[in-house]
């Protein structure tokens, strides 16, 4: 069995009405040595009808059940583990991709042996300024963790993973987690990833206590790693700490998304932490 250039894994769970465009796109890549590795978390809706029908037209792709609905992060490290690609890539099931992203990143990522390709990132009609950033210091790279390819190997090797107890936010700690190993990130500037801001998202809804927690024990895992890494410059410390952490925190207690205790608690745990800031 030849291994595929690239594995791509879809956390998929009650996306049947919103995966076309994204199989559209897988199917339009202009690399076509790739496998679709779909992790279904027990959907109670028509997704793993929606995934077997593509599945007829594209034996490229892979259905895996999970027995029980257990998030995001735990679905990603999961297709991860059987993936079989030296290059893997993390999307949502409910954005797209260009044509070329796949092809595009893969060449990036092999010709210059970077840890991380990063194309551009797009909501809507607007390019969020993540990317630019990036190119400027690798420690800017806090969000957009869709608009990659990661070598399969650095991930294992420095146990880069998805925090499968933070149900909302994990894929920001996956990225802090990331940025503190790594030393090479290539940016694709004429390539992109298609963010589609959708009604009932994560993104979209206000955040139960549940969630307030989940954001909190985010924070914590962004705190640990502040505190036992040791910085080249102080520089790169103080942007780690606005980007990875000053910066989530305060979209967290955004008012419109949070009810006034929850505001109380998040605000306590900055007074907590907040000496880690100026040390």
């Amino acid at each position: 069995m030849n291994m595929p250039k690239v594995s791509v894994v879809l956390p998929c769970y009650n996306v049947s009405k919103f995966v076309d465009p994204m199989f559209t796109s897988l199917r339009n890549q202009t690399l076509k040595d790739i496998e679709i590795i779909c992790v279904d978390d027990k959907s109670t809706d028509d997704t793993v009808k929606k995934i077997r029908e593509f599945m007829k037209s594209d034996n490229r792709i892979s259905l895996y059940k999970l027995g029980k609905n257990t998030g995001a992060s735990h679905a990603r490290n999961y297709g991860l583990k059987k993936s079989n690609g030296k290059y893997v890539c993390f999307l949502d099931p409910d954005d797209y991709i260009d044509d070329d992203f796949v092809e595009k990143l893969y060449k990036a990522i092999t010709k210059t042996k970077s840890d991380v390709a990063k194309a551009k990132f797009k909501v809507g009609d607007k390019y969020w300024k993540t990317h630019e950033l990036v190119k400027e210091n690798y420690l800017y790279f806090s969000s957009e963790h869709c608009s990659a390819m990661y070598n399969k190997k650095f991930l294992l090797e420095n146990n880069i993973l998805y925090p499968e107890d933070v149900i909302t936010g994990e894929d920001v700690v996956f990225l802090s987690n990331l940025v503190l190993h790594t030393n090479k990130i290539i940016t694709i500037d004429d390539t992109c990833y298609h963010y589609v801001r959708r009604e009932g998202s994560l993104d979209s809804q206000k955040l139960s206590h549940k969630m307030v927690l989940s954001r909190i024990k985010m924070l914590d895992y962004k705190m640990q790693m502040l505190n036992e890494h040791k910085f080249d410059t102080y520089t790169d410390k103080i942007i780690f700490i606005q980007q990875h952490i000053t910066d989530q925190f305060c979209y967290n207690v955004d008012p419109n998304r949070i009810s006034e205790s929850d505001k109380d608690l998040l605000f306590k745990w900055f007074i907590k932490n907040r000496k880690s800031f100026i040390a």
